[in-house]
Order: C-alpha cells, then structure tokens, then sequence
C-alpha cells in the first residue's frame, strides 16, 4: 500500500514513524500510545472469537489498521477495562492462550527455567545438555552433572554389565525412542531393566 493511500499524521508518512519492535504479542505496554503505528495495535491481540492464536496476521498488518484508525481520527481517550494476560509460556503470534481479564486479576504464576527443561522428554533434555555446553564454550568432553534419581543411559550401561546399543534397544522396547548415549533414564526405568535382565 502507497503512503498516499495511507495518508499523513503530522506532516508524516506510515514509514517515518518507527515499527513496533516488541517481541512476542503486542500488550499495551509495549506500545506507544503517541504513535499512529503502534497506539491501537494492541488492542488486535487476541481479538473476539479467535481461539488458539492471538494475532491472525502479521503485527505489521495491525500496525497499517492502528495508522488507518488514527487517520480517521480515533484517539485512545479513555483508561482500559481490560488487560491481556499471556499464557504461562512465552507467547508469539501464531500460538498462545492467552486471555482478556479485568485489570486487577492477578498475574498468573510464571514457570521457572527449570520447570519448562523438566517436562522435556529425555532426549529433547540430552539434546538441550548439549546445546547448552556447545554454546556456553565448555570442552566437548565436559558432561553435565547427572540429576538425583537419574541414570545416564551409557553410564546404566556399565553398572549393568552390558553394551549402551542393547540397553538402548531394552529402552526401545519399553516405548522411549530417540534415546542417546548420553540421555537420561529414571530409577524406575533402569528398575525395569534390572527386571527385565533378571538380575
């Protein structure tokens, strides 16, 4: 769309006022309310009967429909009733719950690092270890210390006396697949193989 089409704020087009630069879903207070661009765009989040993502197209699109409604002479004039609470994960555009709630509603709990790396699977967890010490610099010989109550699949391995590629293989039968080496196994896996060697 030409800025003539647009139209001018103040001697300016659409491109000389800057983009929002948020990360994520556009909130109130990451917003200029002085802005043309940016003073109705999040008022697009999460709009009456959308279910699953709260932007249906790009914020650049929102952003020409907050210009647009400036043009035409809209200001925000009065206090919101309502605030958008993201979802407990992050949230970006295409995929979060999130939800409209009055102003006083408390914010919901945010998970911790550690809460979001626990309900990973064992080998998204080996694969983020890995991940981790490749771009913190460490040694490619450095192995994270094992969790309580956690087995090291090769380590597993050398307790029980037997090759990582059959215990591997156990853990397959047992429904854990993309298991590595260097993933992790619970107690009560390693209790099953235990079991399941006789031993």
């Amino acid at each position: 769309m030409s800025n003539k089409q647009l139209g001018r704020v103040g001697g300016k087009t659409f491109d000389q006022f800057p983009p929002w630069e948020g990360r994520g879903v556009p909130t109130r207070d990451t917003c200029d309310p002085t802005n043309p661009r940016q003073a109705f765009l999040w008022m697009f989040t999460a709009m009456p009967g959308l279910q699953g993502a709260p932007l249906i197209l790009p914020p650049e699109y929102w952003e020409m429909q907050s210009w647009r409604m400036w043009v035409l002479g809209a200001r925000p004039t009065e206090e919101p009733q309502l605030k958008w609470r993201p979802p407990a994960n992050m949230a970006n555009p295409w995929n979060a719950t999130g939800a409209w709630v009055p102003l006083d509603a408390p914010a919901p709990p945010r998970k911790t690092l550690k809460d979001v790396v626990g309900e990973l699977g064992q080998a998204d967890r080996a694969d983020l270890a890995n991940v981790m010490l490749q771009k913190l610099g460490l040694d490619a010989e450095t192995t994270p210390p094992t969790p309580d109550g956690k087995y090291r699949v090769a380590d597993l391995a050398k307790r029980l006396d037997q090759r990582t590629d059959d215990v591997i293989a156990m853990l397959a039968r047992f429904g854990m697949t993309n298991v590595k080496p260097s993933s992790l196994v619970g107690r009560d896996v390693a209790d099953r193989i235990i079991n399941h060697l006789g031993l």
